[in-house]
């Protein structure tokens, strides 16, 4: 693992730091979840997120993106990665530790690839999921994520993990709903009445009676 290493926050696209963590950001993210650079440029400025890029030798290795929302209280861990040259060295259970600081004692929904959907990197998609579960998270049950419209491709099929250690029991339907209305709204722009979120609703409240 790299020495020296320090978190900075990105609060600018018109910085080299801005650079350094977009080019990261567009090698890992896929297409179907990637988030075009003028959205990302915007998304730095606000202040219900937290953009953190980790350097080494003032170059930017790895970044996460976190979202903590100021109007429920709910945060989402948006993304985080690596370049490949710092892949598998250790880092990602450092910056989920990070994100977990940053969000303090709210429950936080992470959104993974699900490797119940037939592809090419279901095993990578298992490893991932893994790596948050060991990590603390656990899968919100029955329920089927929907992600919303990103970029130009359709969302793969995905699975919402929640983090939240103080609590062991499984969220309310009303609960995951609020959630649910609050990310769709303030992470993705949708509207909270978007039928999606019944159809998750419905499934969740279902398969936990």
């Amino acid at each position: 693992m790299p020495h020296d290493l320090a978190y900075v926050r990105i609060t600018s696209a018109d910085t080299d730091a801005f650079a350094q963590f977009f080019a990261i950001y567009e090698a890992s993210m896929p297409a179907s979840e990637r988030k075009p650079r003028d959205v990302i440029a915007t998304l730095v400025r606000r202040p219900d997120y937290h953009v953190l890029g980790l350097t080494a030798d003032n170059a930017v290795i790895a970044f996460l993106i976190v979202f903590v929302s100021a109007t429920e209280s709910i945060s989402m861990l948006e993304y985080m990665a690596t370049t490949d040259a710092e892949r598998n060295r250790g880092l990602g259970a450092q910056l989920f530790a990070k994100a977990a600081e940053l969000v303090g004692s709210r429950p936080m929904l992470v959104e993974v690839d699900s490797e119940r959907e037939d592809t090419p990197d279901q095993s990578w998609r298992r490893r991932r999921k893994q790596f948050y579960i060991r990590n603390g998270c656990r899968q919100l049950p029955n329920l089927d994520y929907f992600m919303p419209l990103v970029g130009d491709a359709t969302p793969p099929v995905m699975d919402l993990l929640l983090y939240w250690p103080a609590h062991d029991d499984a969220p309310t339907p009303s609960l995951v709903r609020r959630w649910l209305e609050c990310v769709y709204a303030e992470v993705y722009g949708c509207a909270r009445n978007d039928p999606r979120i019944e159809t998750m609703v419905r499934e969740y409240a279902g398969g936990s009676g």
